[in-house]
Formats: C-alpha cells, structure tokens, sequence
C-alpha cells in the first residue's frame, strides 16, 4: 500500500506539471513584463471543507475562513493584487489541484518575491488501517508516523491525502524571498517536527541544516500551525483571528510599524486562541524568516 501510494503521487505529479494552468493564470513572462524590479506577493489559498461521501466530515466555516482572509488580503493594494491570489475550495481541492497550484508558484514566483500558502482541512497522523504509524522515506518522524493534510476525496480515497515530507518538496522549489505557510488543521504541529538525525543513520548534520530532511520548518520559510501535534483545532477559530490581526490588530499590539507581519499576527491569533479554548488549542510557530515576514499593511 506504501508504495502505491508513492506511485499514485508521481502519477498525479505528471499531468500537474504537463496540464495548462487556470485561465486566470498569467504565464511568467507576461508577468515579468509588467514587473520587472518590483516586489510581488503571491498567495494560494486552499480550504477543503467539504469532502467526498463524507458529509460528516464537511466544515463550511473553512471555506468562510478562506474568503475572509481573500478579502483582507486584498485591502492591502500595495503587497497584494487578485491575480496574483489562487483560491482552491470544496471539490476542486484535490491534491492534483494542490500539486498544480504550488507549481504556479514555482512558475511566477522569482527571488524577490513573498509567497503565502495556507491550507485549511483535516488532519492527522499517518497510520495503517491497523493503527499503526507509518513513516514514508524518509523516515524522520521520531514517533513513527508522517502527518498528513485531507485532500476533498480523503476520506473516500486512499490517495486523497499529502504528508508532510511531499509538502515540504514543493514548497523547497519554489523560488522566493520568504515563504510563509499557514494550515489551519488538526494535529498541524506535527508538520513542523525537528529533525531527528540521531536516529536516521546514513544522513550527516548538514543534510539537517540545509533542509533535506525534516518536515515544513526551513530558511526563510515561516511556519504557522493552528495547534500542537498533538491536539485538535477547534472549529476555524484560528484562522479568523489571522484574520483579525492582519486587519490592523495585530500590529497594534506589536510594534505599530504600519506593518502586520506574520509574526506579529501569529503573536495575536495564539493568545486569543489560547484564551478562547481555555488552554487546549495552543498554535505553534516555525520561524527560519530573518526579520518580520511582512503581510498586510495596518
């Protein structure tokens, strides 16, 4: 089943890399032309909230969520523009559709740029269909088992899901000043476990150092999860207060620089989410982003 489940990701990994983009898509050189010295932001926005032949399973307040957070970036002109932002919900967030999309961002994005990827869905640990964990190659979870995001078909299809180490592979291709990664999910801390060289013979320190194993957490990339690996996310709790803070609020209570940046803004939503839950939701944050990871203007 391992296998076949690495199989069925390069098979989806190639029409996403042969298939045409979105219609509203702009292709590199066109976007180049327009900008060529300018700093850009490009965002890709994927909230799964319903799911196939799972009903119980649907959370509409993702897609809310999502939309939300569309709009607020939006009110801030001068990083954010709407065709440089890819909203994928519902049916259409499939990890094909997710594959395709993060090429995108490799296709557009160029050295100077600022990416936001945020991902809302269900998630959990990795585990067979007797409990057990797994850890697919390479094995570098010191519990055993990759954390995984549920695509629409998750819960319908063994291969509707991304772990955590697939994630991380088309994150490291993109090209870009600084990457931040919001997901809003249960168990999400989970993405963001050290990297246990100790007990993964065959790999030296600077493989560790430089990225090539370990989950999400790298250079210049900024981590946002709603809650501990080990706990659940209440509800879309977690993004609505990203939301808020990118408003205006979470500068005000940082540094008042006129400036949102994600740090200030996760500082915001943890403490709220924090006292909303009394304590059982607790975000976590990965940091590797030399200096403030700018998002919205106040």
């Amino acid at each position: 089943m391992i296998v076949l489940a690495v199989l069925c990701a390069f098979l989806l990994i190639t029409p996403a890399c042969t298939a045409g983009l979105f219609p509203q898509n702009l292709t590199k050189s066109a976007v180049h032309n327009q900008q060529t010295t300018q700093t850009r932001y490009w965002g890709l926005l994927f909230a799964v909230g319903v799911y196939l032949n799972a009903p119980d399973q649907d959370r509409p307040k993702m897609l809310d969520a999502c939309d939300n957070l569309y709009d607020c970036l939006l009110d801030s002109p001068q990083f954010w523009q709407p065709e440089n932002i890819h909203t994928v919900k519902g049916s259409q967030a499939t990890l094909q559709n997710l594959i395709k999309e993060l090429l995108w961002l490799r296709q557009n994005s160029g050295s100077d740029d600022y990416v936001l990827v945020y991902i809302t869905t269900h998630g959990s640990p990795l585990r067979n269909a007797q409990g057990l964990p797994i850890d697919l190659p390479p094995k570098d979870e010191a519990d055993g088992a990759d954390e995984i995001l549920v695509m629409y078909n998750g819960f319908d299809q063994w291969y509707g899901i991304i772990w955590d180490d697939l994630l991380n592979f088309f994150l490291s291709i993109i090209q870009c000043k600084g990457l931040c990664l919001i997901v809003d999910s249960c168990y999400s801390g989970g993405l963001n476990d050290p990297p246990y060289n100790s007990i993964i013979p065959g790999y030296s320190a600077q493989a560790f150092t430089e990225g090539l194993v370990e989950d999400v957490a790298a250079q210049g990339r900024i981590v946002l999860m709603s809650t501990q690996e080990n706990t659940l996310s209440y509800g879309s709790v977690f993004s609505e207060y990203l939301t808020f803070g990118l408003t205006g609020l979470a500068d005000f209570f940082g540094n008042g620089d006129g400036i949102n940046s994600a740090e200030e803004t996760f500082a915001f939503a943890r403490l709220s989410v924090e006292l909303l839950s009394g304590g059982k939701q607790q975000p976590t944050i990965s940091d590797l982003y030399d200096g403030e990871f700018p998002l919205t203007m106040s």
